[in-house]
């Protein structure tokens, strides 16, 4: 296929949850765009990031789902990251510039990564923009006027979908860290924390900028609840310790 007569992927950030924080640059691909792609479960059509930015799309924007299965079984899931590059080439080989919406930010822990490296397998001349957007952790820290870090202090960012061993031991790598994904072992990840040392203090934010959002800062105290899925922790040292 000739470049000059192919379209652009655009993969855009909409932000953590609030349709407020969707950046400028976002809003105006999603005006210039032919169609919108969202990622969704097998299970269901359902798309956070596509409810985030329904209220800034034209009626008549054409909007589909790409199924990205949450499975640890690599077979299927290359199978399915295939089959979307697939369908995302088929417009662009036919001219059509289209987006690829995720919430948070399209480059940190996102199913757009895994679509541009095989979209660039199959087509290296893929013309491809990446829109970041506001992460989680810097909305629920904005949320809880937190500095995440300060003078000569490092940030650690951790899936939470780890082995709660391999969350303890990085957990005490960085002056501060942050837990993505806390959701589905969130007691696991407390045990595996244990008391936290040094004056280091410890947060809990859920569904951040949505109309369910909640704030902890007691994190022990939500043990045994049904976690959502946005949720995350944040710990925090003092400067200086």
């Amino acid at each position: 296929m000739t470049e000059q007569n192919t379209g652009t992927l655009y993969g855009l950030g909409v932000g953590p949850g609030d349709p407020k924080l969707v950046t400028l640059r976002a809003l105006e691909v999603l005006k210039s765009v032919d169609l919108v792609f969202a990622a969704s479960s097998p299970k269901n059509d359902y798309s956070l990031a596509f409810n985030i930015i329904k209220e800034h799309l034209s009626p008549t924007m054409q909007v589909r789902t790409l199924d990205f299965p949450m499975t640890k079984d690599a077979e299927v899931k290359q199978r399915a990251w295939r089959a979307n590059a697939r369908a995302v080439l088929a417009q662009l080989e036919a001219g059509r510039d289209v987006a690829f919406l995720t919430i948070g930010d399209p480059l940190t822990y996102s199913t757009y990564g895994y679509l541009v490296q095989t979209l660039l397998e199959m087509a290296p001349q893929t013309k491809i923009e990446t829109v970041p957007g506001i992460t989680a952790y810097n909305a629920a820290a904005a949320r809880l006027n937190l500095p995440l870090v300060e003078d000569r202090q490092s940030l650690s960012v951790i899936s939470g979908v780890n082995d709660p061993a391999e969350i303890s031991r990085l957990a005490r790598r960085g002056d501060t860290v942050v837990i993505l994904k806390t959701y589905k072992n969130y007691d696991s990840i407390l045990d595996a924390l244990g008391p936290l040392d040094n004056g280091r203090r410890a947060y809990t934010v859920c569904s951040c900028g949505l109309e369910d959002e909640l704030t902890a800062a007691d994190p022990e105290s939500l043990r045994g609840s049904k976690m959502p899925y946005l949720s995350l922790m944040i710990i925090k040292s003092k400067p200086g310790d």
